[in-house]
């Protein structure tokens, strides 16, 4: 199950929450074994956040993940995640910054994987 963390100094309208939502479903199937059917969002929205000193529109994103991921499927998705989000949010691509984290145990159903 990947997990996706969106925290932004934008305020989001309900249609851009949706659209991130559904384009974040379609494009976490670029990492081999991963789809939207699996996968959870947290979206913050309207946070105090500076970046290079000042309170520019800007996104931090975290992707959380069992297991590695190839590092050109992660740099695939880098791309077509940060264009989407200047669409879809307004947010220029300088001012948006997505860590992954890789585990190798990850707890489901009860079960440690």
């Amino acid at each position: 199950m990947p997990f996706i963390r969106l925290t932004t100094n934008r305020k989001l309208t309900l249609q851009q929450e949706v659209t991130l939502k559904e384009e974040l479903g379609r494009l976490i199937t670029i990492i081999p074994n991963k789809k939207e059917e699996t996968l959870m969002i947290h979206m913050e929205d309207n946070q105090i956040m500076y970046f290079q000193g000042d309170g520019h529109s800007c996104m931090m994103m975290s992707v959380s993940l069992y297991q590695t991921a190839p590092l050109e499927a992660k740099q695939k998705f880098v791309h077509e995640v940060t264009k989407m989000i200047e669409k879809v949010a307004n947010i220029s691509i300088e001012k948006q910054y997505i860590s992954f984290l890789e585990y190798p145990n990850w707890g489901k159903n009860g079960d440690l994987l």
